[in-house]
């Protein structure tokens, strides 16, 4: 604790010089402000991404009727889709224009495991949606 308390104090030394009589602590107040402003500035741009990410993603936003598999893009408009509807898998090509019906999977898919914090995201999320 010393350690970083001595470590503000080395930092706030420039702004003591400037300020010649300057009260002693200000500059240290003003770096722990801005350090925080800063630190409350990334956990919200996080925050934003993740709801936008939960919002565009259609892979986040599964129910009981119609689970989406895996994806796979193809470019950058283009992606395979496997789905499961009514405990049935089906193979999907997915275009801006149109969605194409393949071919019905004989032997299905596992699911692909969420990472953590992407469930965790998630969960945060649709708490949020459904109050």
């Amino acid at each position: 604790m010393r350690a970083l308390a001595s470590l503000f104090a080395l930092m706030a030394l420039p702004v003591y010089a400037q300020n010649g009589a300057a009260q002693p602590g200000a500059g240290l107040n003003l770096n722990v402000m801005s350090m925080l402003l800063s630190l409350l500035l990334v956990v919200g741009t996080i925050i934003a991404l993740a709801y936008m990410l939960k919002r565009f993603n259609p892979n986040m936003a599964n129910n009981d009727d119609f689970k989406v598999i895996r994806t796979l893009p193809l470019g950058t408009k283009e992606r395979l889709l496997v789905v499961e509807i009514d405990n049935k898998q089906h193979l999907l090509g997915v275009t801006p224009g149109a969605i194409n019906y393949l071919y019905e999977l004989e032997t299905p898919l596992k699911e692909r495991e969420m990472a953590p914090l992407a469930k965790q995201l998630s969960h945060i999320l649709n708490t949020k949606k459904k109050t």
